[in-house]
């Protein structure tokens, strides 16, 4: 008998049972669900993102074709029916989701930061849009002939997991989203021009949180000082005044521009920050940091089921979203754990998917190690295969 549960049965092990049916009974998410629970629902999207299935029916026939590890995975139905999920996607609140999610953030390890030249916590913000059918998704309308939504993430650039995520329609602008992440003192934080907000920058200032980020090609300011350049990346480092009318009507305060020369593009870049006492190639470095954003966007957008969805209401699409992000985190977990093993999110998806149900130890599947050795060859066996 194989002492293994299935490598899906294990990964969903990482999510602690009890913590699950407490945070069900805090948001009553099984009211009015007498054969189709929280937990049912949960590990149904979650294969449903882990195999890449294309629709309801594919995730009722594919997961159906498994019945024999329902047992294990905490599920005691014959099947699963298509039009059961889509009620319990349609109508169950993804507001018990988006707290799932949080609830494994704060599980995910972090013995395994990246070594940082800023001793600060040092994040990333910036928000990607999905498209979405106009059509189908008529809540989501953001131009007249186009629907979307947005994602507005701070990525914690010491780990590349993301802290806080809100789901928004995509026709909010992202400069109204800095106040909702949970930004506190003595934080470092790196976003593009369109999040340029001097209200909300003359908040960073009062609150010592600090920021980096492009300064707008039409700003008005006036240069103050100019500090004295020794890197040759650095055309200038100056401190500025703002003197435009929204900069003066916040009584922002001073301010720093470093122009940058980015040899890879040919051009220059101008760094607006309140970062006073650090170098300017360092403050430079922090803002090229903001790339492992957009990789993260990358890589969940290829990866995980989030540009089609097996729901149109809003709920089944948030639902949808949040146990996407969740699957991420799940893979986080494990390689923390593991210590070693497959570090690219993209290969661990496509491997994971055709051994979802096989019986072996998910540690050292992970880590790419056999788990098992064949069967001794005796004399008799060696007779029969020669003759």
């Amino acid at each position: 008998m194989n002492k293994f549960n299935t490598l899906f049965g294990q990964i969903l092990a990482l999510v602690k049972r009890s913590d699950f049916e407490k945070l069900v009974k805090q948001e009553k998410a099984d009211r009015n669900f007498k054969h189709f629970s929280a937990w049912k629902q949960f590990v149904v999207m979650l294969f449903a993102q882990f195999s890449g299935q294309n629709g309801l029916r594919s995730i009722e026939n594919s997961f159906n074709a498994q019945r024999n590890t329902f047992y294990h995975l905490g599920i005691t139905d014959r099947e699963i029916k298509r039009t059961t999920l889509a009620y319990a996607n349609e109508h169950r609140s993804s507001e018990f989701f988006e707290k799932l999610f949080y609830q494994l953030l704060e599980k995910v390890p972090r013995n395994n930061q990246k070594k940082c030249a800023f001793k600060n916590p040092f994040y990333a913000v910036d928000a990607t849009v999905i498209g979405l059918c106009m059509n189908t998704f008529p809540w989501a309308k953001f131009r007249t002939t186009k629907a979307g939504i947005k994602l507005n993430t701070k990525l914690d650039l010491r780990t590349n997991i993301p802290s806080v995520v809100t789901i928004s329609n995509a026709q909010n602008h992202e400069n109204a989203t800095l106040g909702e992440m949970r930004l506190k003192e003595n934080d470092i934080v790196v976003f593009d021009r369109g999040y340029t907000n001097y209200h909300q920058y003359a908040s960073f200032c009062n609150t010592n949180i600090w920021f980096v980020s492009p300064l707008k090609a039409n700003a008005d300011y006036e240069v103050l000082n100019e500090i004295r350049v020794t890197d040759k990346k650095i055309v200038c480092d100056e401190v500025i005044q703002m003197t435009g009318f929204a900069a003066v009507k916040n009584d922002l305060p001073l301010l720093r521009n470093i122009v940058v020369y980015d040899e890879e593009n040919k051009r220059k870049l101008s760094l607006l920050t309140n970062i006073m006492d650090a170098e300017a190639c360092d403050v430079a470095q922090m803002y090229k940091q903001r790339w492992q954003i957009e990789l993260f966007f990358k890589a969940i957008k290829q990866n995980l089921k989030i540009k089609t969805f097996y729901g149109t209401s809003e709920n089944a699409v948030k639902t949808q979203i949040w146990i996407a992000l969740i699957s991420f985190l799940l893979f986080r977990i494990l390689r923390s754990k593991a210590s070693a093993g497959i570090h690219n999110f993209t290969h661990f998806m496509s491997e994971f998917a055709v051994v979802l149900f096989q019986r072996r130890d998910l540690y050292l599947w992970f880590k790419r190690k056999p788990d098992y050795s064949p069967p001794p060859v005796t004399r008799d066996s060696k007779q029969i295969l020669l003759f």
